[in-house]
């Protein structure tokens, strides 16, 4: 249990640290006379450093849980017991993922029909990757809540 925890929380800060680097990825543009300078902001410096520190973070914890290879994801399960727990966890954050991309979909397409009759600059590219993360985040919180709640039973 520890471990899906530990992965389901890594892949919670992956997502937000993605979206973050990609709203917020230069954090100055100059446009020059013979072109355009533009310096790393730092969301992508630490996404960078996370994608790096949590595998090795990670593989410590392996370590001292004793984690086996045979045990490498929050999919993967030692019986049967175990696979019906993640069947229902993966079944919970389909369920997720499919409604919430509709409603992502709905919502830009309602920010764009919006936009049509506004004289507002809508950055419909923001919104996306905004709704998008936050959505694969929250499908990330369903899956360890289902997780825990079916492997507690």
């Amino acid at each position: 249990m520890k471990k899906t925890i530990i992965l389901c929380t890594g892949n919670f800060i992956l997502f937000l640290l993605f979206g973050l680097a990609f709203l917020y990825p230069v954090q100055q543009v100059q446009q020059l006379h013979p072109g355009i300078s533009a310096g790393v902001g730092p969301m992508p410096i630490l996404l960078l450093v996370y994608l790096i520190v949590f595998p090795v973070v990670y593989h410590l914890l392996a370590k001292k849980y004793h984690w086996g290879k045979h045990s490498g994801t929050e999919l993967s399960a030692l019986d049967e017991r175990e696979q019906q727990v993640v069947a229902q966890a993966t079944k919970a954050a389909y369920q997720v993922l499919i409604g919430g991309i509709l409603a992502v979909i709905a919502a830009l397409g309602g920010l764009r029909f919006f936009a049509l009759f506004t004289d507002m600059q809508l950055d419909l590219y923001r919104w996306a990757v905004a709704l998008l993360c936050a959505l694969l985040a929250v499908a990330t919180v369903v899956y360890a809540a289902v997780w825990c709640k079916a492997y507690l039973k």
